[in-house]
């Protein structure tokens, strides 16, 4: 959920009721939850992630094309 949208959701909660505020927050609590939620391997199967590299051309070995980039992203400097 985008910050702006966080930002007018709260402005409109000042016109709800307090039983109404405690409604808004136990379903933004429970949505942040569920986008948080770490996935599972069936989650990742079906997400289209698997195999995105097969039809690629410039890709001879994914196993090691994978390696390199994420040894690339380990030595990365960190910007501070």
């Amino acid at each position: 959920m985008a910050l702006d949208t966080i930002d007018r959701i709260l402005k409109q909660a000042n016109f709800l009721s307090p039983n109404e505020q405690l409604l808004l927050a136990t379903r933004l609590i429970e949505r942040v939850r569920q986008v948080n939620k770490p996935m599972t391997g069936k989650d990742l199967l079906n997400s289209g992630v698997v195999g995105i590299w097969a039809n690629r051309k410039d890709i001879k070995d994914s196993t090691e094309y994978a390696r390199k980039l994420r040894e690339q992203a380990q030595t990365r400097r960190r910007v501070q």
